[in-house]
C-alpha cells in the first residue's frame, strides 16, 4: 500500500484540488494522510473540519513547526510500505502511483521513484524552474532539482532518517534527503514524464526565500554535508587552483595527457 502523506498550512484553497488528484488515480491501494501544521486561516480550519467526517482520510492536527515536522508525524502514523509526499497545492496525475510502483516492487534495490513536474500557477517569463534528470549527486550537490513529490520506499526512508527539521532548511527539506538518500546503497529511478502538476505561487515558500534566509540555507546545507562536498570537490578545487597559478603550461599538460598518454589528468 501507497501512503499519500500532504502537510497543510493555511493551504484549504487548494487541498481539495490534490484530495481529487488522488481519487482519479489508476492505482487505488493508498491511504491519505492530512497533517494540519497549526493552520490559521478560516478557509482553511473549514475545509478541514468538513474532511473530518470522510472515513478515507487521516487528519493529524500539530502546532506549526514547519513542513518537514508535518511530513515526520504523517510517516509515524501511516502505514504503507511506500511513501508519496504530496504537496497540499500540487497535483497527481492518474499513472503516477502505478507506474512508479512498478518500478519500485520490481527492484528492490530502489528506494526512491521521481519524475518530471508540469508547471503552472502563477508563471511568468522571469520565472527560474527546475530541470528534472537522472540523479548525480554531484549535480544534486550544486543545488535541488528533485521535487518532494517522489514515491520512497519506508524502507529506505528509515535507514536514511526522517526529515531534518531544521528552521534554516524550512522548504529545501526534500533537497537534503535526497543527499542523505545518495550516500547509502539504495538506487534512485527517473521516470522522464510529467506525471504531477506543480503549482506556482507567489506567496508560497520558494516564491517568498529572501536572499538572507537562502543564505542561511545554504550554510547548513554546507555545514552538514560538508564533508562529502570536500571529498567529492576537491580535486576540481586543485584543478581549478594550478590553471590560475600557470594557466599555459596547465593547458599544455591537459593536452599531452589527453592525446599522448590517452588518459584523463584527475583520476
Amino acid at each position: 500500500m501507497i501512503s499519500i502523506i500532504i502537510p497543510c498550512f493555511n493551504s484549504g484553497a487548494f487541498l481539495l484540488e490534490a484530495l481529487v488528484s488522488c481519487s482519479e488515480s489508476v492505482f487505488k491501494d493508498y491511504e491519505i494522510l492530512i497533517v494540519d501544521d497549526g493552520s490559521t486561516d478560516l478557509i482553511t480550519l473549514q475545509v478541514l473540519a468538513d474532511l473530518k467526517s470522510d472515513p478515507t482520510l487521516k487528519i493529524l492536527t500539530k502546532e506549526n513547526a514547519g513542513p518537514a515536522s508535518a511530513r515526520n508525524l504523517g510517516v509515524k502514523h501511516s502505514t504503507g510500505q511506500f511513501l508519496l509526499f504530496l504537496d497540499s497545492d500540487n497535483l497527481i496525475r492518474p499513472e503516477y502511483l502505478g507506474k512508479s510502483l512498478k518500478i519500485l516492487t520490481e527492484d528492490s534495490s530502489i528506494g526512491m521513484v521521481y519524475s518530471r513536474p508540469a508547471f503552472f500557477g502563477d508563471i511568468s517569463d522571469s520565472l527560474k524552474v527546475f530541470e528534472t534528470v537522472e540523479y548525480s549527486m554531484d549535480r544534486l550537490l550544486v543545488g535541488n532539482y528533485i521535487d518532494m513529490c517522489t514515491l520512497v520506499r519506508r524502507e529506505a526512508f528509515l535507514e536514511v532518517g526522517e526529515f531534518d527539521e531544521h528552521p534554516d532548511l524550512i522548504g529545501f527539506e526534500d533537497w537534503d534527503l535526497w543527499i542523505r538518500m545518495g550516500q547509502t546503497s539504495w538506487r534512485s529511478y527517473f521516470i522522464p514524464e510529467q506525471l504531477f502538476d506543480y503549482r506556482v505561487r507567489k506567496g508560497s515558500v520558494m516564491g517568498s526565500l529572501v536572499e538572507e534566509r537562502r543564505k542561511r540555507m545554504f550554510f547548513y546545507i554546507g555545514s552538514k554535508h560538508g564533508y562529502l562536498i570536500h571529498q567529492r570537490y576537491r580535486q576540481y578545487y586543485r584543478l581549478v587552483t594550478r590553471i590560475q597559478a600557470k594557466p599555459f603550461s596547465f593547458f599544455f599538460r591537459i593536452l599531452y595527457y589527453k592525446y599522448i598518454l590517452r588518459k584523463p589528468l584527475l583520476d
